[in-house]
């Protein structure tokens, strides 16, 4: 490797395709919410790497000060997102593996078991920003475990306009990717349980046409089989905590 050459790899082909939808620019501000681990399953570690600033969103004490120490270049809150006229502070599940914690329990698998509970201050992602500095955002990570549409809800993306937003969505229904809709974004791609979003009128380059029919497929023809399953999943989860009570 040349002396030159200080990039960085990627951690995942996740990661290396969101910089490449940036031009593999070594500037630019990312949001982050639901930040989670510093590093391991992120979307942002590694532009952080080439020279972009961001915002860490995470409610989990345990993983803020990590995060701190790892991400110099990004401002870190301590918070949980909500909608408008949510609560000051609300408790927050903490899960076995901290990734799936969530401010309402088993709304993704009725099977992940909680080992305590935290009270969360609650901001809305637009008030959030504004503390920030209101700056300009290009790049926006949601993962919240099933509470996307809230945190979207009190997130004005007509105002904010990022260039990409990538959604973890386990695609149990289709409100969120109507509500994206709605306010003027296109998906244009699914890596992993990610969706990309970009506004309607920009450009895509980094889907082809089979993978956008495969994607088609995913979301409108497979969501009502995958609606079924779910419903099946909790009733048989229900009847299992009955027999344990």
């Amino acid at each position: 490797m040349s002396k030159l050459d200080h990039t960085p790899s990627p951690t995942s082909s996740e990661e290396e395709l969101v910089w490449q939808s940036f031009g593999r620019r070594k500037d630019g501000l990312f949001l982050d919410v639901g930040a989670n681990d510093p590093r391991k399953g992120s979307q942002t570690w590694f532009l952080e790497q080439q020279g972009w600033r961001g915002i860490l969103v995470e409610p989990q004490s345990q993983l803020c000060g990590p995060l701190r120490q790892a991400r110099p270049h990004s401002r870190v809150f301590q918070v949980a997102c909500g909608a408008p006229g949510h609560p000051p502070q609300m408790p927050f599940y903490i899960a076995d593996a901290p990734s799936k914690s969530s401010l309402v329990k088993n709304l993704i698998e009725p099977t992940t078991k909680y080992v305590q509970t935290e009270l969360v201050t609650m901001m809305t992602l637009d008030a959030l920003i504004e503390e920030a500095g209101n700056p300009k955002l290009d790049f926006v990570s949601i993962d919240v475990e099933g509470t996307q549409l809230d945190v979207l809800r009190g997130f004005t993306l007509r105002r904010h306009r990022p260039g990409l937003l990538l959604l973890e969505d386990h695609l149990h229904n289709l409100k969120v990717h109507r509500y994206l809709r709605r306010q003027g974004y296109r998906l244009v791609k699914r890596t992993g349980l990610n969706n990309w979003y970009v506004p309607k009128d920009s450009p895509f380059t980094l889907s082809t046409a089979f993978e956008r029919l495969r994607l088609w497929k995913k979301v409108w023809l497979n969501t009502p089989f995958r609606m079924l399953r779910v419903y099946l999943e909790r009733r048989r989860a229900a009847r299992g905590g009955e027999r344990d009570a």
